[in-house]
């Protein structure tokens, strides 16, 4: 089943498990149950910007405002929490460094997707963003994020300077053109009609 074809409640069912999973998987809640990539199934195909728009996955603000912002901020602290178990380095960070990591975060990226923050961490943790020679902290984190956000903003404007290119290029796809052109054959048609029947 596609994203785009489930209903409100299936995509919020979905929401909750994927939240509930990040949050709870480190620390063996849920964990011995549910792995977290057997969630990420969802977002597997979502390797690049393009694929980023093309799915359809809810904004950080859009869960904040379904589940609050504790529920928000309990999603991408799982997120940092896993990102934390994932690598090897010798200064990780704490909980309080997490927490605060999180609300910045929030603070400036709340109109990204969970696609977007599924690519962002995907790329983190394959070394997109450069190698952690030995810490892990905010200021490395909120730099991914940046640089993602840049990247995102570039990849944004070429896709729309290419759909605004295909449409100037191909007058069909001008609904307006379209239209006008399908009057005037149907006017042909109605003259002729009318006409041959008259005579």
């Amino acid at each position: 089943m596609s994203e785009k074809s489930m209903s409100k409640d299936t995509r919020k069912n979905v929401i909750l498990l994927h939240i509930a999973v990040m949050c709870f998987s480190c620390s063996g809640v849920i964990g011995q149950y549910v792995q977290v990539p057997a969630v990420q199934v969802a977002c597997r195909a979502v390797n690049s910007y393009p694929a980023v728009f093309s799915v359809n996955t809810p904004a950080l603000i859009e869960i904040e405002q379904a589940y609050g912002y504790d529920c928000l901020q309990a999603y991408l602290e799982g997120w940092l929490v896993n990102l934390r178990e994932f690598v090897n380095v010798g200064k990780k960070m704490t909980d309080a460094q997490t927490f605060e990591t999180a609300m910045i975060i929030l603070q400036d990226y709340k109109f990204l997707t969970i696609a977007d923050i599924n690519l962002l961490f995907k790329r983190a943790k394959s070394g997109y963003y450069g190698n952690l020679y030995d810490r892990l902290d905010g200021q490395i984190i909120l730099g991914w994020f940046r640089r993602y956000f840049s990247e995102r903003c570039g990849a944004a404007e070429e896709e729309s300077i290419n759909e605004a290119s295909r449409y100037k290029s191909d007058p069909y796809d001008r609904t307006c053109e379209r239209l006008s052109e399908r009057k005037h054959e149907f006017k042909k048609w109605r003259m002729k009609h009318f006409t041959d029947g008259r005579r």
